[in-house]
């Protein structure tokens, strides 16, 4: 096992964490996330039944009849729906991804937009996604104050500011519910089932079922990541590494095709959340660290995280949805 375990028992939202345990546990996670750039977290105060409950009910979306499932095809606009199978390629260079996604964007939950929810394929969906996102909030917002703590910012509550828009308008991140169905016949040569790629914002929650898949880069190449129970996955994002000049690592990671007949055969779902920056967040600006001048030089030509998102998007939906 490459990736560290990171016992957040201490930090997890619901308990008040004494600043002793919190630099314990941010230590830790820093340590991780500055080498391999993911971690796997345990005890973060999330219920295994409520990531089952919500993979199931995105599960009947995807078992839909194509005809219904494109009804909830994704607004290019928003980023909320759905996206069928080889639409999107994450890498480029690479043919399209073997692979399936519903998309709930942060600005779903803002009770001024009336995202096109698929109530008829899968009645429970919004409400479950919601409350799923909302736990997910909670633990990211924590880990944000952690991380924030190891890495000795002036400011220990710098990255909670940053964020202050998930799950609401003006924040582009949010759940992606990602499905991989049984690989039947040929496939275009180097196709993946999820393109090599490093994510976006600053950092990503993903909740993996017991079928493996997942790679990351490391030393140049691709390694299996295990399937560790009660566990989620943790990592890092590129808007963090440029914050951090290189410190924390945002991970090259990939979903490759199995060469075992079983796993060809098997479904593989996950369910990532992303955690971005808020839309109007520069994200070329460092962070402010202890020790460093009072007033940050500004830096030259700004992006700011709506830009970067946009930037990406525009590249991984090559193809009009």
């Amino acid at each position: 096992r490459m990736l560290p375990i990171v016992d957040f028992k201490q930090c997890r939202p619901s308990v008040e964490a004494s600043d002793k345990e919190i630099n314990e546990t941010a230590k830790l996670l820093v340590d991780a996330l500055s080498t391999v750039g993911f971690a796997y977290l345990k005890n973060c105060g999330i219920k295994k039944e409520t990531v089952e409950e919500a993979r199931n009910t995105a599960d009947e979306i995807f078992n839909a009849p194509t005809d219904k499932k494109k009804d909830y095809v994704v607004d290019r606009e928003t980023n909320f729906g759905y996206i069928g199978l080889n639409i999107e390629k994450v890498n480029p260079a690479k043919p399209y991804d073997y692979k399936e996604a519903f998309n709930v964007p942060n600005s779903a939950l803002d009770p001024s937009t009336e995202p096109k929810w698929p109530h008829e394929l899968s009645p429970n969906f919004a409400s479950l996604t919601k409350s799923f996102m909302e736990d997910c909030k909670r633990l990211s917002l924590r880990i944000l104050e952690v991380i924030a703590v190891g890495l000795q910012l002036k400011d220990r509550h710098a990255l909670e500011k940053a964020h202050d828009c998930m799950g609401r308008k003006n924040n582009m991140g949010g759940v992606r519910y990602l499905y991989y169905p049984p690989i039947k016949g040929e496939l275009e040569l180097n196709q993946e089932r999820l393109g090599e790629h490093s994510d976006y914002g600053s950092i990503t929650l993903l909740f993996v079922d017991d079928n493996g898949g997942l790679q990351i880069e490391t030393e140049g190449t691709y390694k299996d990541v295990p399937v560790i129970e009660d566990t989620i996955l943790i990592n890092i994002g590129d808007a963090l590494e440029f914050w951090t000049k290189g410190k924390l690592r945002s991970t090259k990671h990939r979903v490759n095709i199995p060469d075992d007949e079983v796993k060809r055969n098997s479904i593989r779902r996950s369910i990532g959340y992303f955690v971005f920056p808020d839309d109007d967040v520069v994200i070329n600006q460092p962070l402010q660290f202890k020790g460093d001048a009072d007033v940050p030089d500004p830096v030259k030509d700004p992006i700011t995280a709506l830009k970067y998102i946009q930037q990406k998007l525009l590249v991984i939906h090559p193809m009009e949805i």
